[in-house]
């Protein structure tokens, strides 16, 4: 049975702008360049993914149990982030730089498994791909609990696929 250990094996990107990915289903490889890829500033309680869909209840007059449909897909994001300082002063790689540093910038987020971070996106591999619009970073400090941080809760905005593979 073949296994692989959860560690140093997800990549995360960040694609800036509402048609920074131009086709969900069928996303480029050439898009995940090495300057969009945030990893290494990622800390390990982000949480990127689906969550349950909206259902209804829909049953026949005949049928003896409910019967769930779902309606509606969701999924959720939050990127917790390492901030990268210079003397106090945020640099261009901090992700109150790169992503944002406000509420209301739409981008996508593409996540693959299996690969370490430092190995290039190339065609037929396989990857998660989210868009999102960023609600106000919460940055950390002061308390004592490890690295500066920043958190940057995700909005779902309605375009999203799992396990696609990357076209060239």
């Amino acid at each position: 049975m073949p296994r692989m250990v959860d560690l140093a094996v997800t990549t995360y990107w960040w694609v800036p702008g509402d048609a920074g990915i131009a086709n969900v289903a069928t996303p480029s490889a050439a898009v995940l360049t090495a300057g969009a890829n945030i990893s290494q500033y990622v800390v390990a309680s982000t949480k990127i993914g689906m969550t349950p869909s909206d259902k209804v209840s829909e049953k026949s007059i005949t049928d003896t149990s409910n019967a769930d449909v779902p309606i509606i897909a969701n999924y959720e994001g939050n990127l917790v982030m390492f901030r990268d300082l210079t003397a106090g002063v945020p640099t261009a790689n901090d992700p109150l730089t790169t992503i944002a540093s406000a509420s209301g910038v739409v981008g996508w987020v593409v996540r693959r498994e299996g690969f370490a971070s430092t190995v290039a996106a190339a065609a037929a591999q396989k990857v998660d791909v989210f868009k999102f619009m960023t609600d106000n970073p919460q940055t950390s400090g002061g308390q004592g609990d490890g690295y500066l941080k920043a958190t940057i809760p995700l909005l779902q905005q309605g375009s999203f696929k799992v396990a696609v593979a990357l076209a060239a």
